[in-house]
């Protein structure tokens, strides 16, 4: 059987890792660039990591500046930042066959349900990206610990799909699970991405500094609590026992700054809509309180307003 092509949308710290993967793997990576688009024509693709590091030379890269310009393809991974999903469709679209499966590579919750909308899917498959990965430089990626993939499917369909894509994604040396639904992944993703995410940036601190005191550690535990309790209530039962391995985890690991911090610090619009604001209506329609998300929450957007109007 024919391997599959793959487009990435977001070609940096997650999308740039997981498509040099696929392309080391022997499968044909076709890679979308924005600002580094220059520089990889030149320079290449070049990823640190604690696996090893490798690199897609210039002459190897497949890298575009506009997906107009790139084929259609098999499967189509979304790593942009969830504040340009207003963009996606356009990006999108030229990259369709009538099979082609999209697998959104986002944090957060309700991407999938919005893009299936506009571009009349029937399904659309979601990724949650268990890594600490940052981009450090033009086609530059430090790959620092982890990067297991657990995908699902929004939608009836797709699922087959996903387990090719699943098995591409371990023929490449990534560890890749499938659950039958998106969003019960994508509330387990949550459960870590709200706290420490959003703490992360009112703190100006990384994950180490936070489990090093007692009482960020307690604040993070409370508001996972309260992630677990919407879970719950939306229909999505999450064992509690995964708040602390996940915490236990995130002690163990090595300091990581957070996507969110990274965002703040150079600038950028932070991940609000998916990752807070969509989770709190949901809280909200089923009655369930979750006070000390709202408040991190409210001064997420305070800090967002200083940096969009600093950037």
């Amino acid at each position: 059987m024919d391997k599959k092509t793959y487009a990435v949308i977001g070609s940096g710290a997650i999308g740039g890792y997981y498509g040099a993967r696929l392309h080391h793997s022997g499968h044909n990576v076709h890679f979308l660039f924005n600002t580094d688009y220059h520089f990889v024509c030149e320079n290449g693709l070049k990823v640190d990591s604690h696996y090893g590091d490798f690199s897609i030379t210039a002459d190897e890269l497949n890298a575009y500046h506009s997906s107009q310009a790139m084929p259609q393809v098999d499967v189509v991974l979304v790593a942009l930042k969830t504040t340009k999903n207003g963009l996606l469709e356009p990006l999108v679209r030229p990259l369709l066959k009538p099979e082609t499966l999209i697998v959104l590579l986002q944090n957060g919750i309700g991407a999938e349900q919005d893009l299936t909308e506009k571009l009349g899917l029937n399904h659309i498959a979601g990724g949650l990206c268990f890594i600490c990965s940052n981009k450090v430089g033009p086609g530059h990626i430090n790959h620092l610990d982890y990067g297991r993939l657990t995908l699902g499917v929004h939608g009836e369909s797709g699922l087959s799909d996903l387990n090719e894509v699943a098995n591409d994604f371990r023929q490449s040396g990534v560890e890749a699970d499938v659950e039958g639904s998106i969003m019960e992944a994508r509330w387990k993703k949550l459960l870590w991405n709200v706290p420490f995410n959003g703490l992360s940036a009112v703190l100006d601190t990384d994950t180490a500094q936070m489990m090093n005191c007692q009482q960020m550690a307690e604040l993070a535990q409370a508001i996972m609590h309260e992630v677990r309790l919407a879970a719950l209530a939306t229909g999505y039962p999450i064992d509690e026992s995964l708040i602390n391995t996940m915490l236990t985890n995130t002690a163990k690991m090595k300091p990581y700054l957070t996507s969110m911090l990274l965002d703040k610090r150079n600038h950028r619009e932070m991940e609000l809509q998916y990752m807070y604001k969509n989770v709190l209506d949901l809280a909200k329609q089923y009655s369930v309180g979750m006070p000390k998300t709202e408040a991190l929450y409210q001064q997420l957007c305070f800090i967002n307003l200083q940096v969009m109007k600093n950037g």
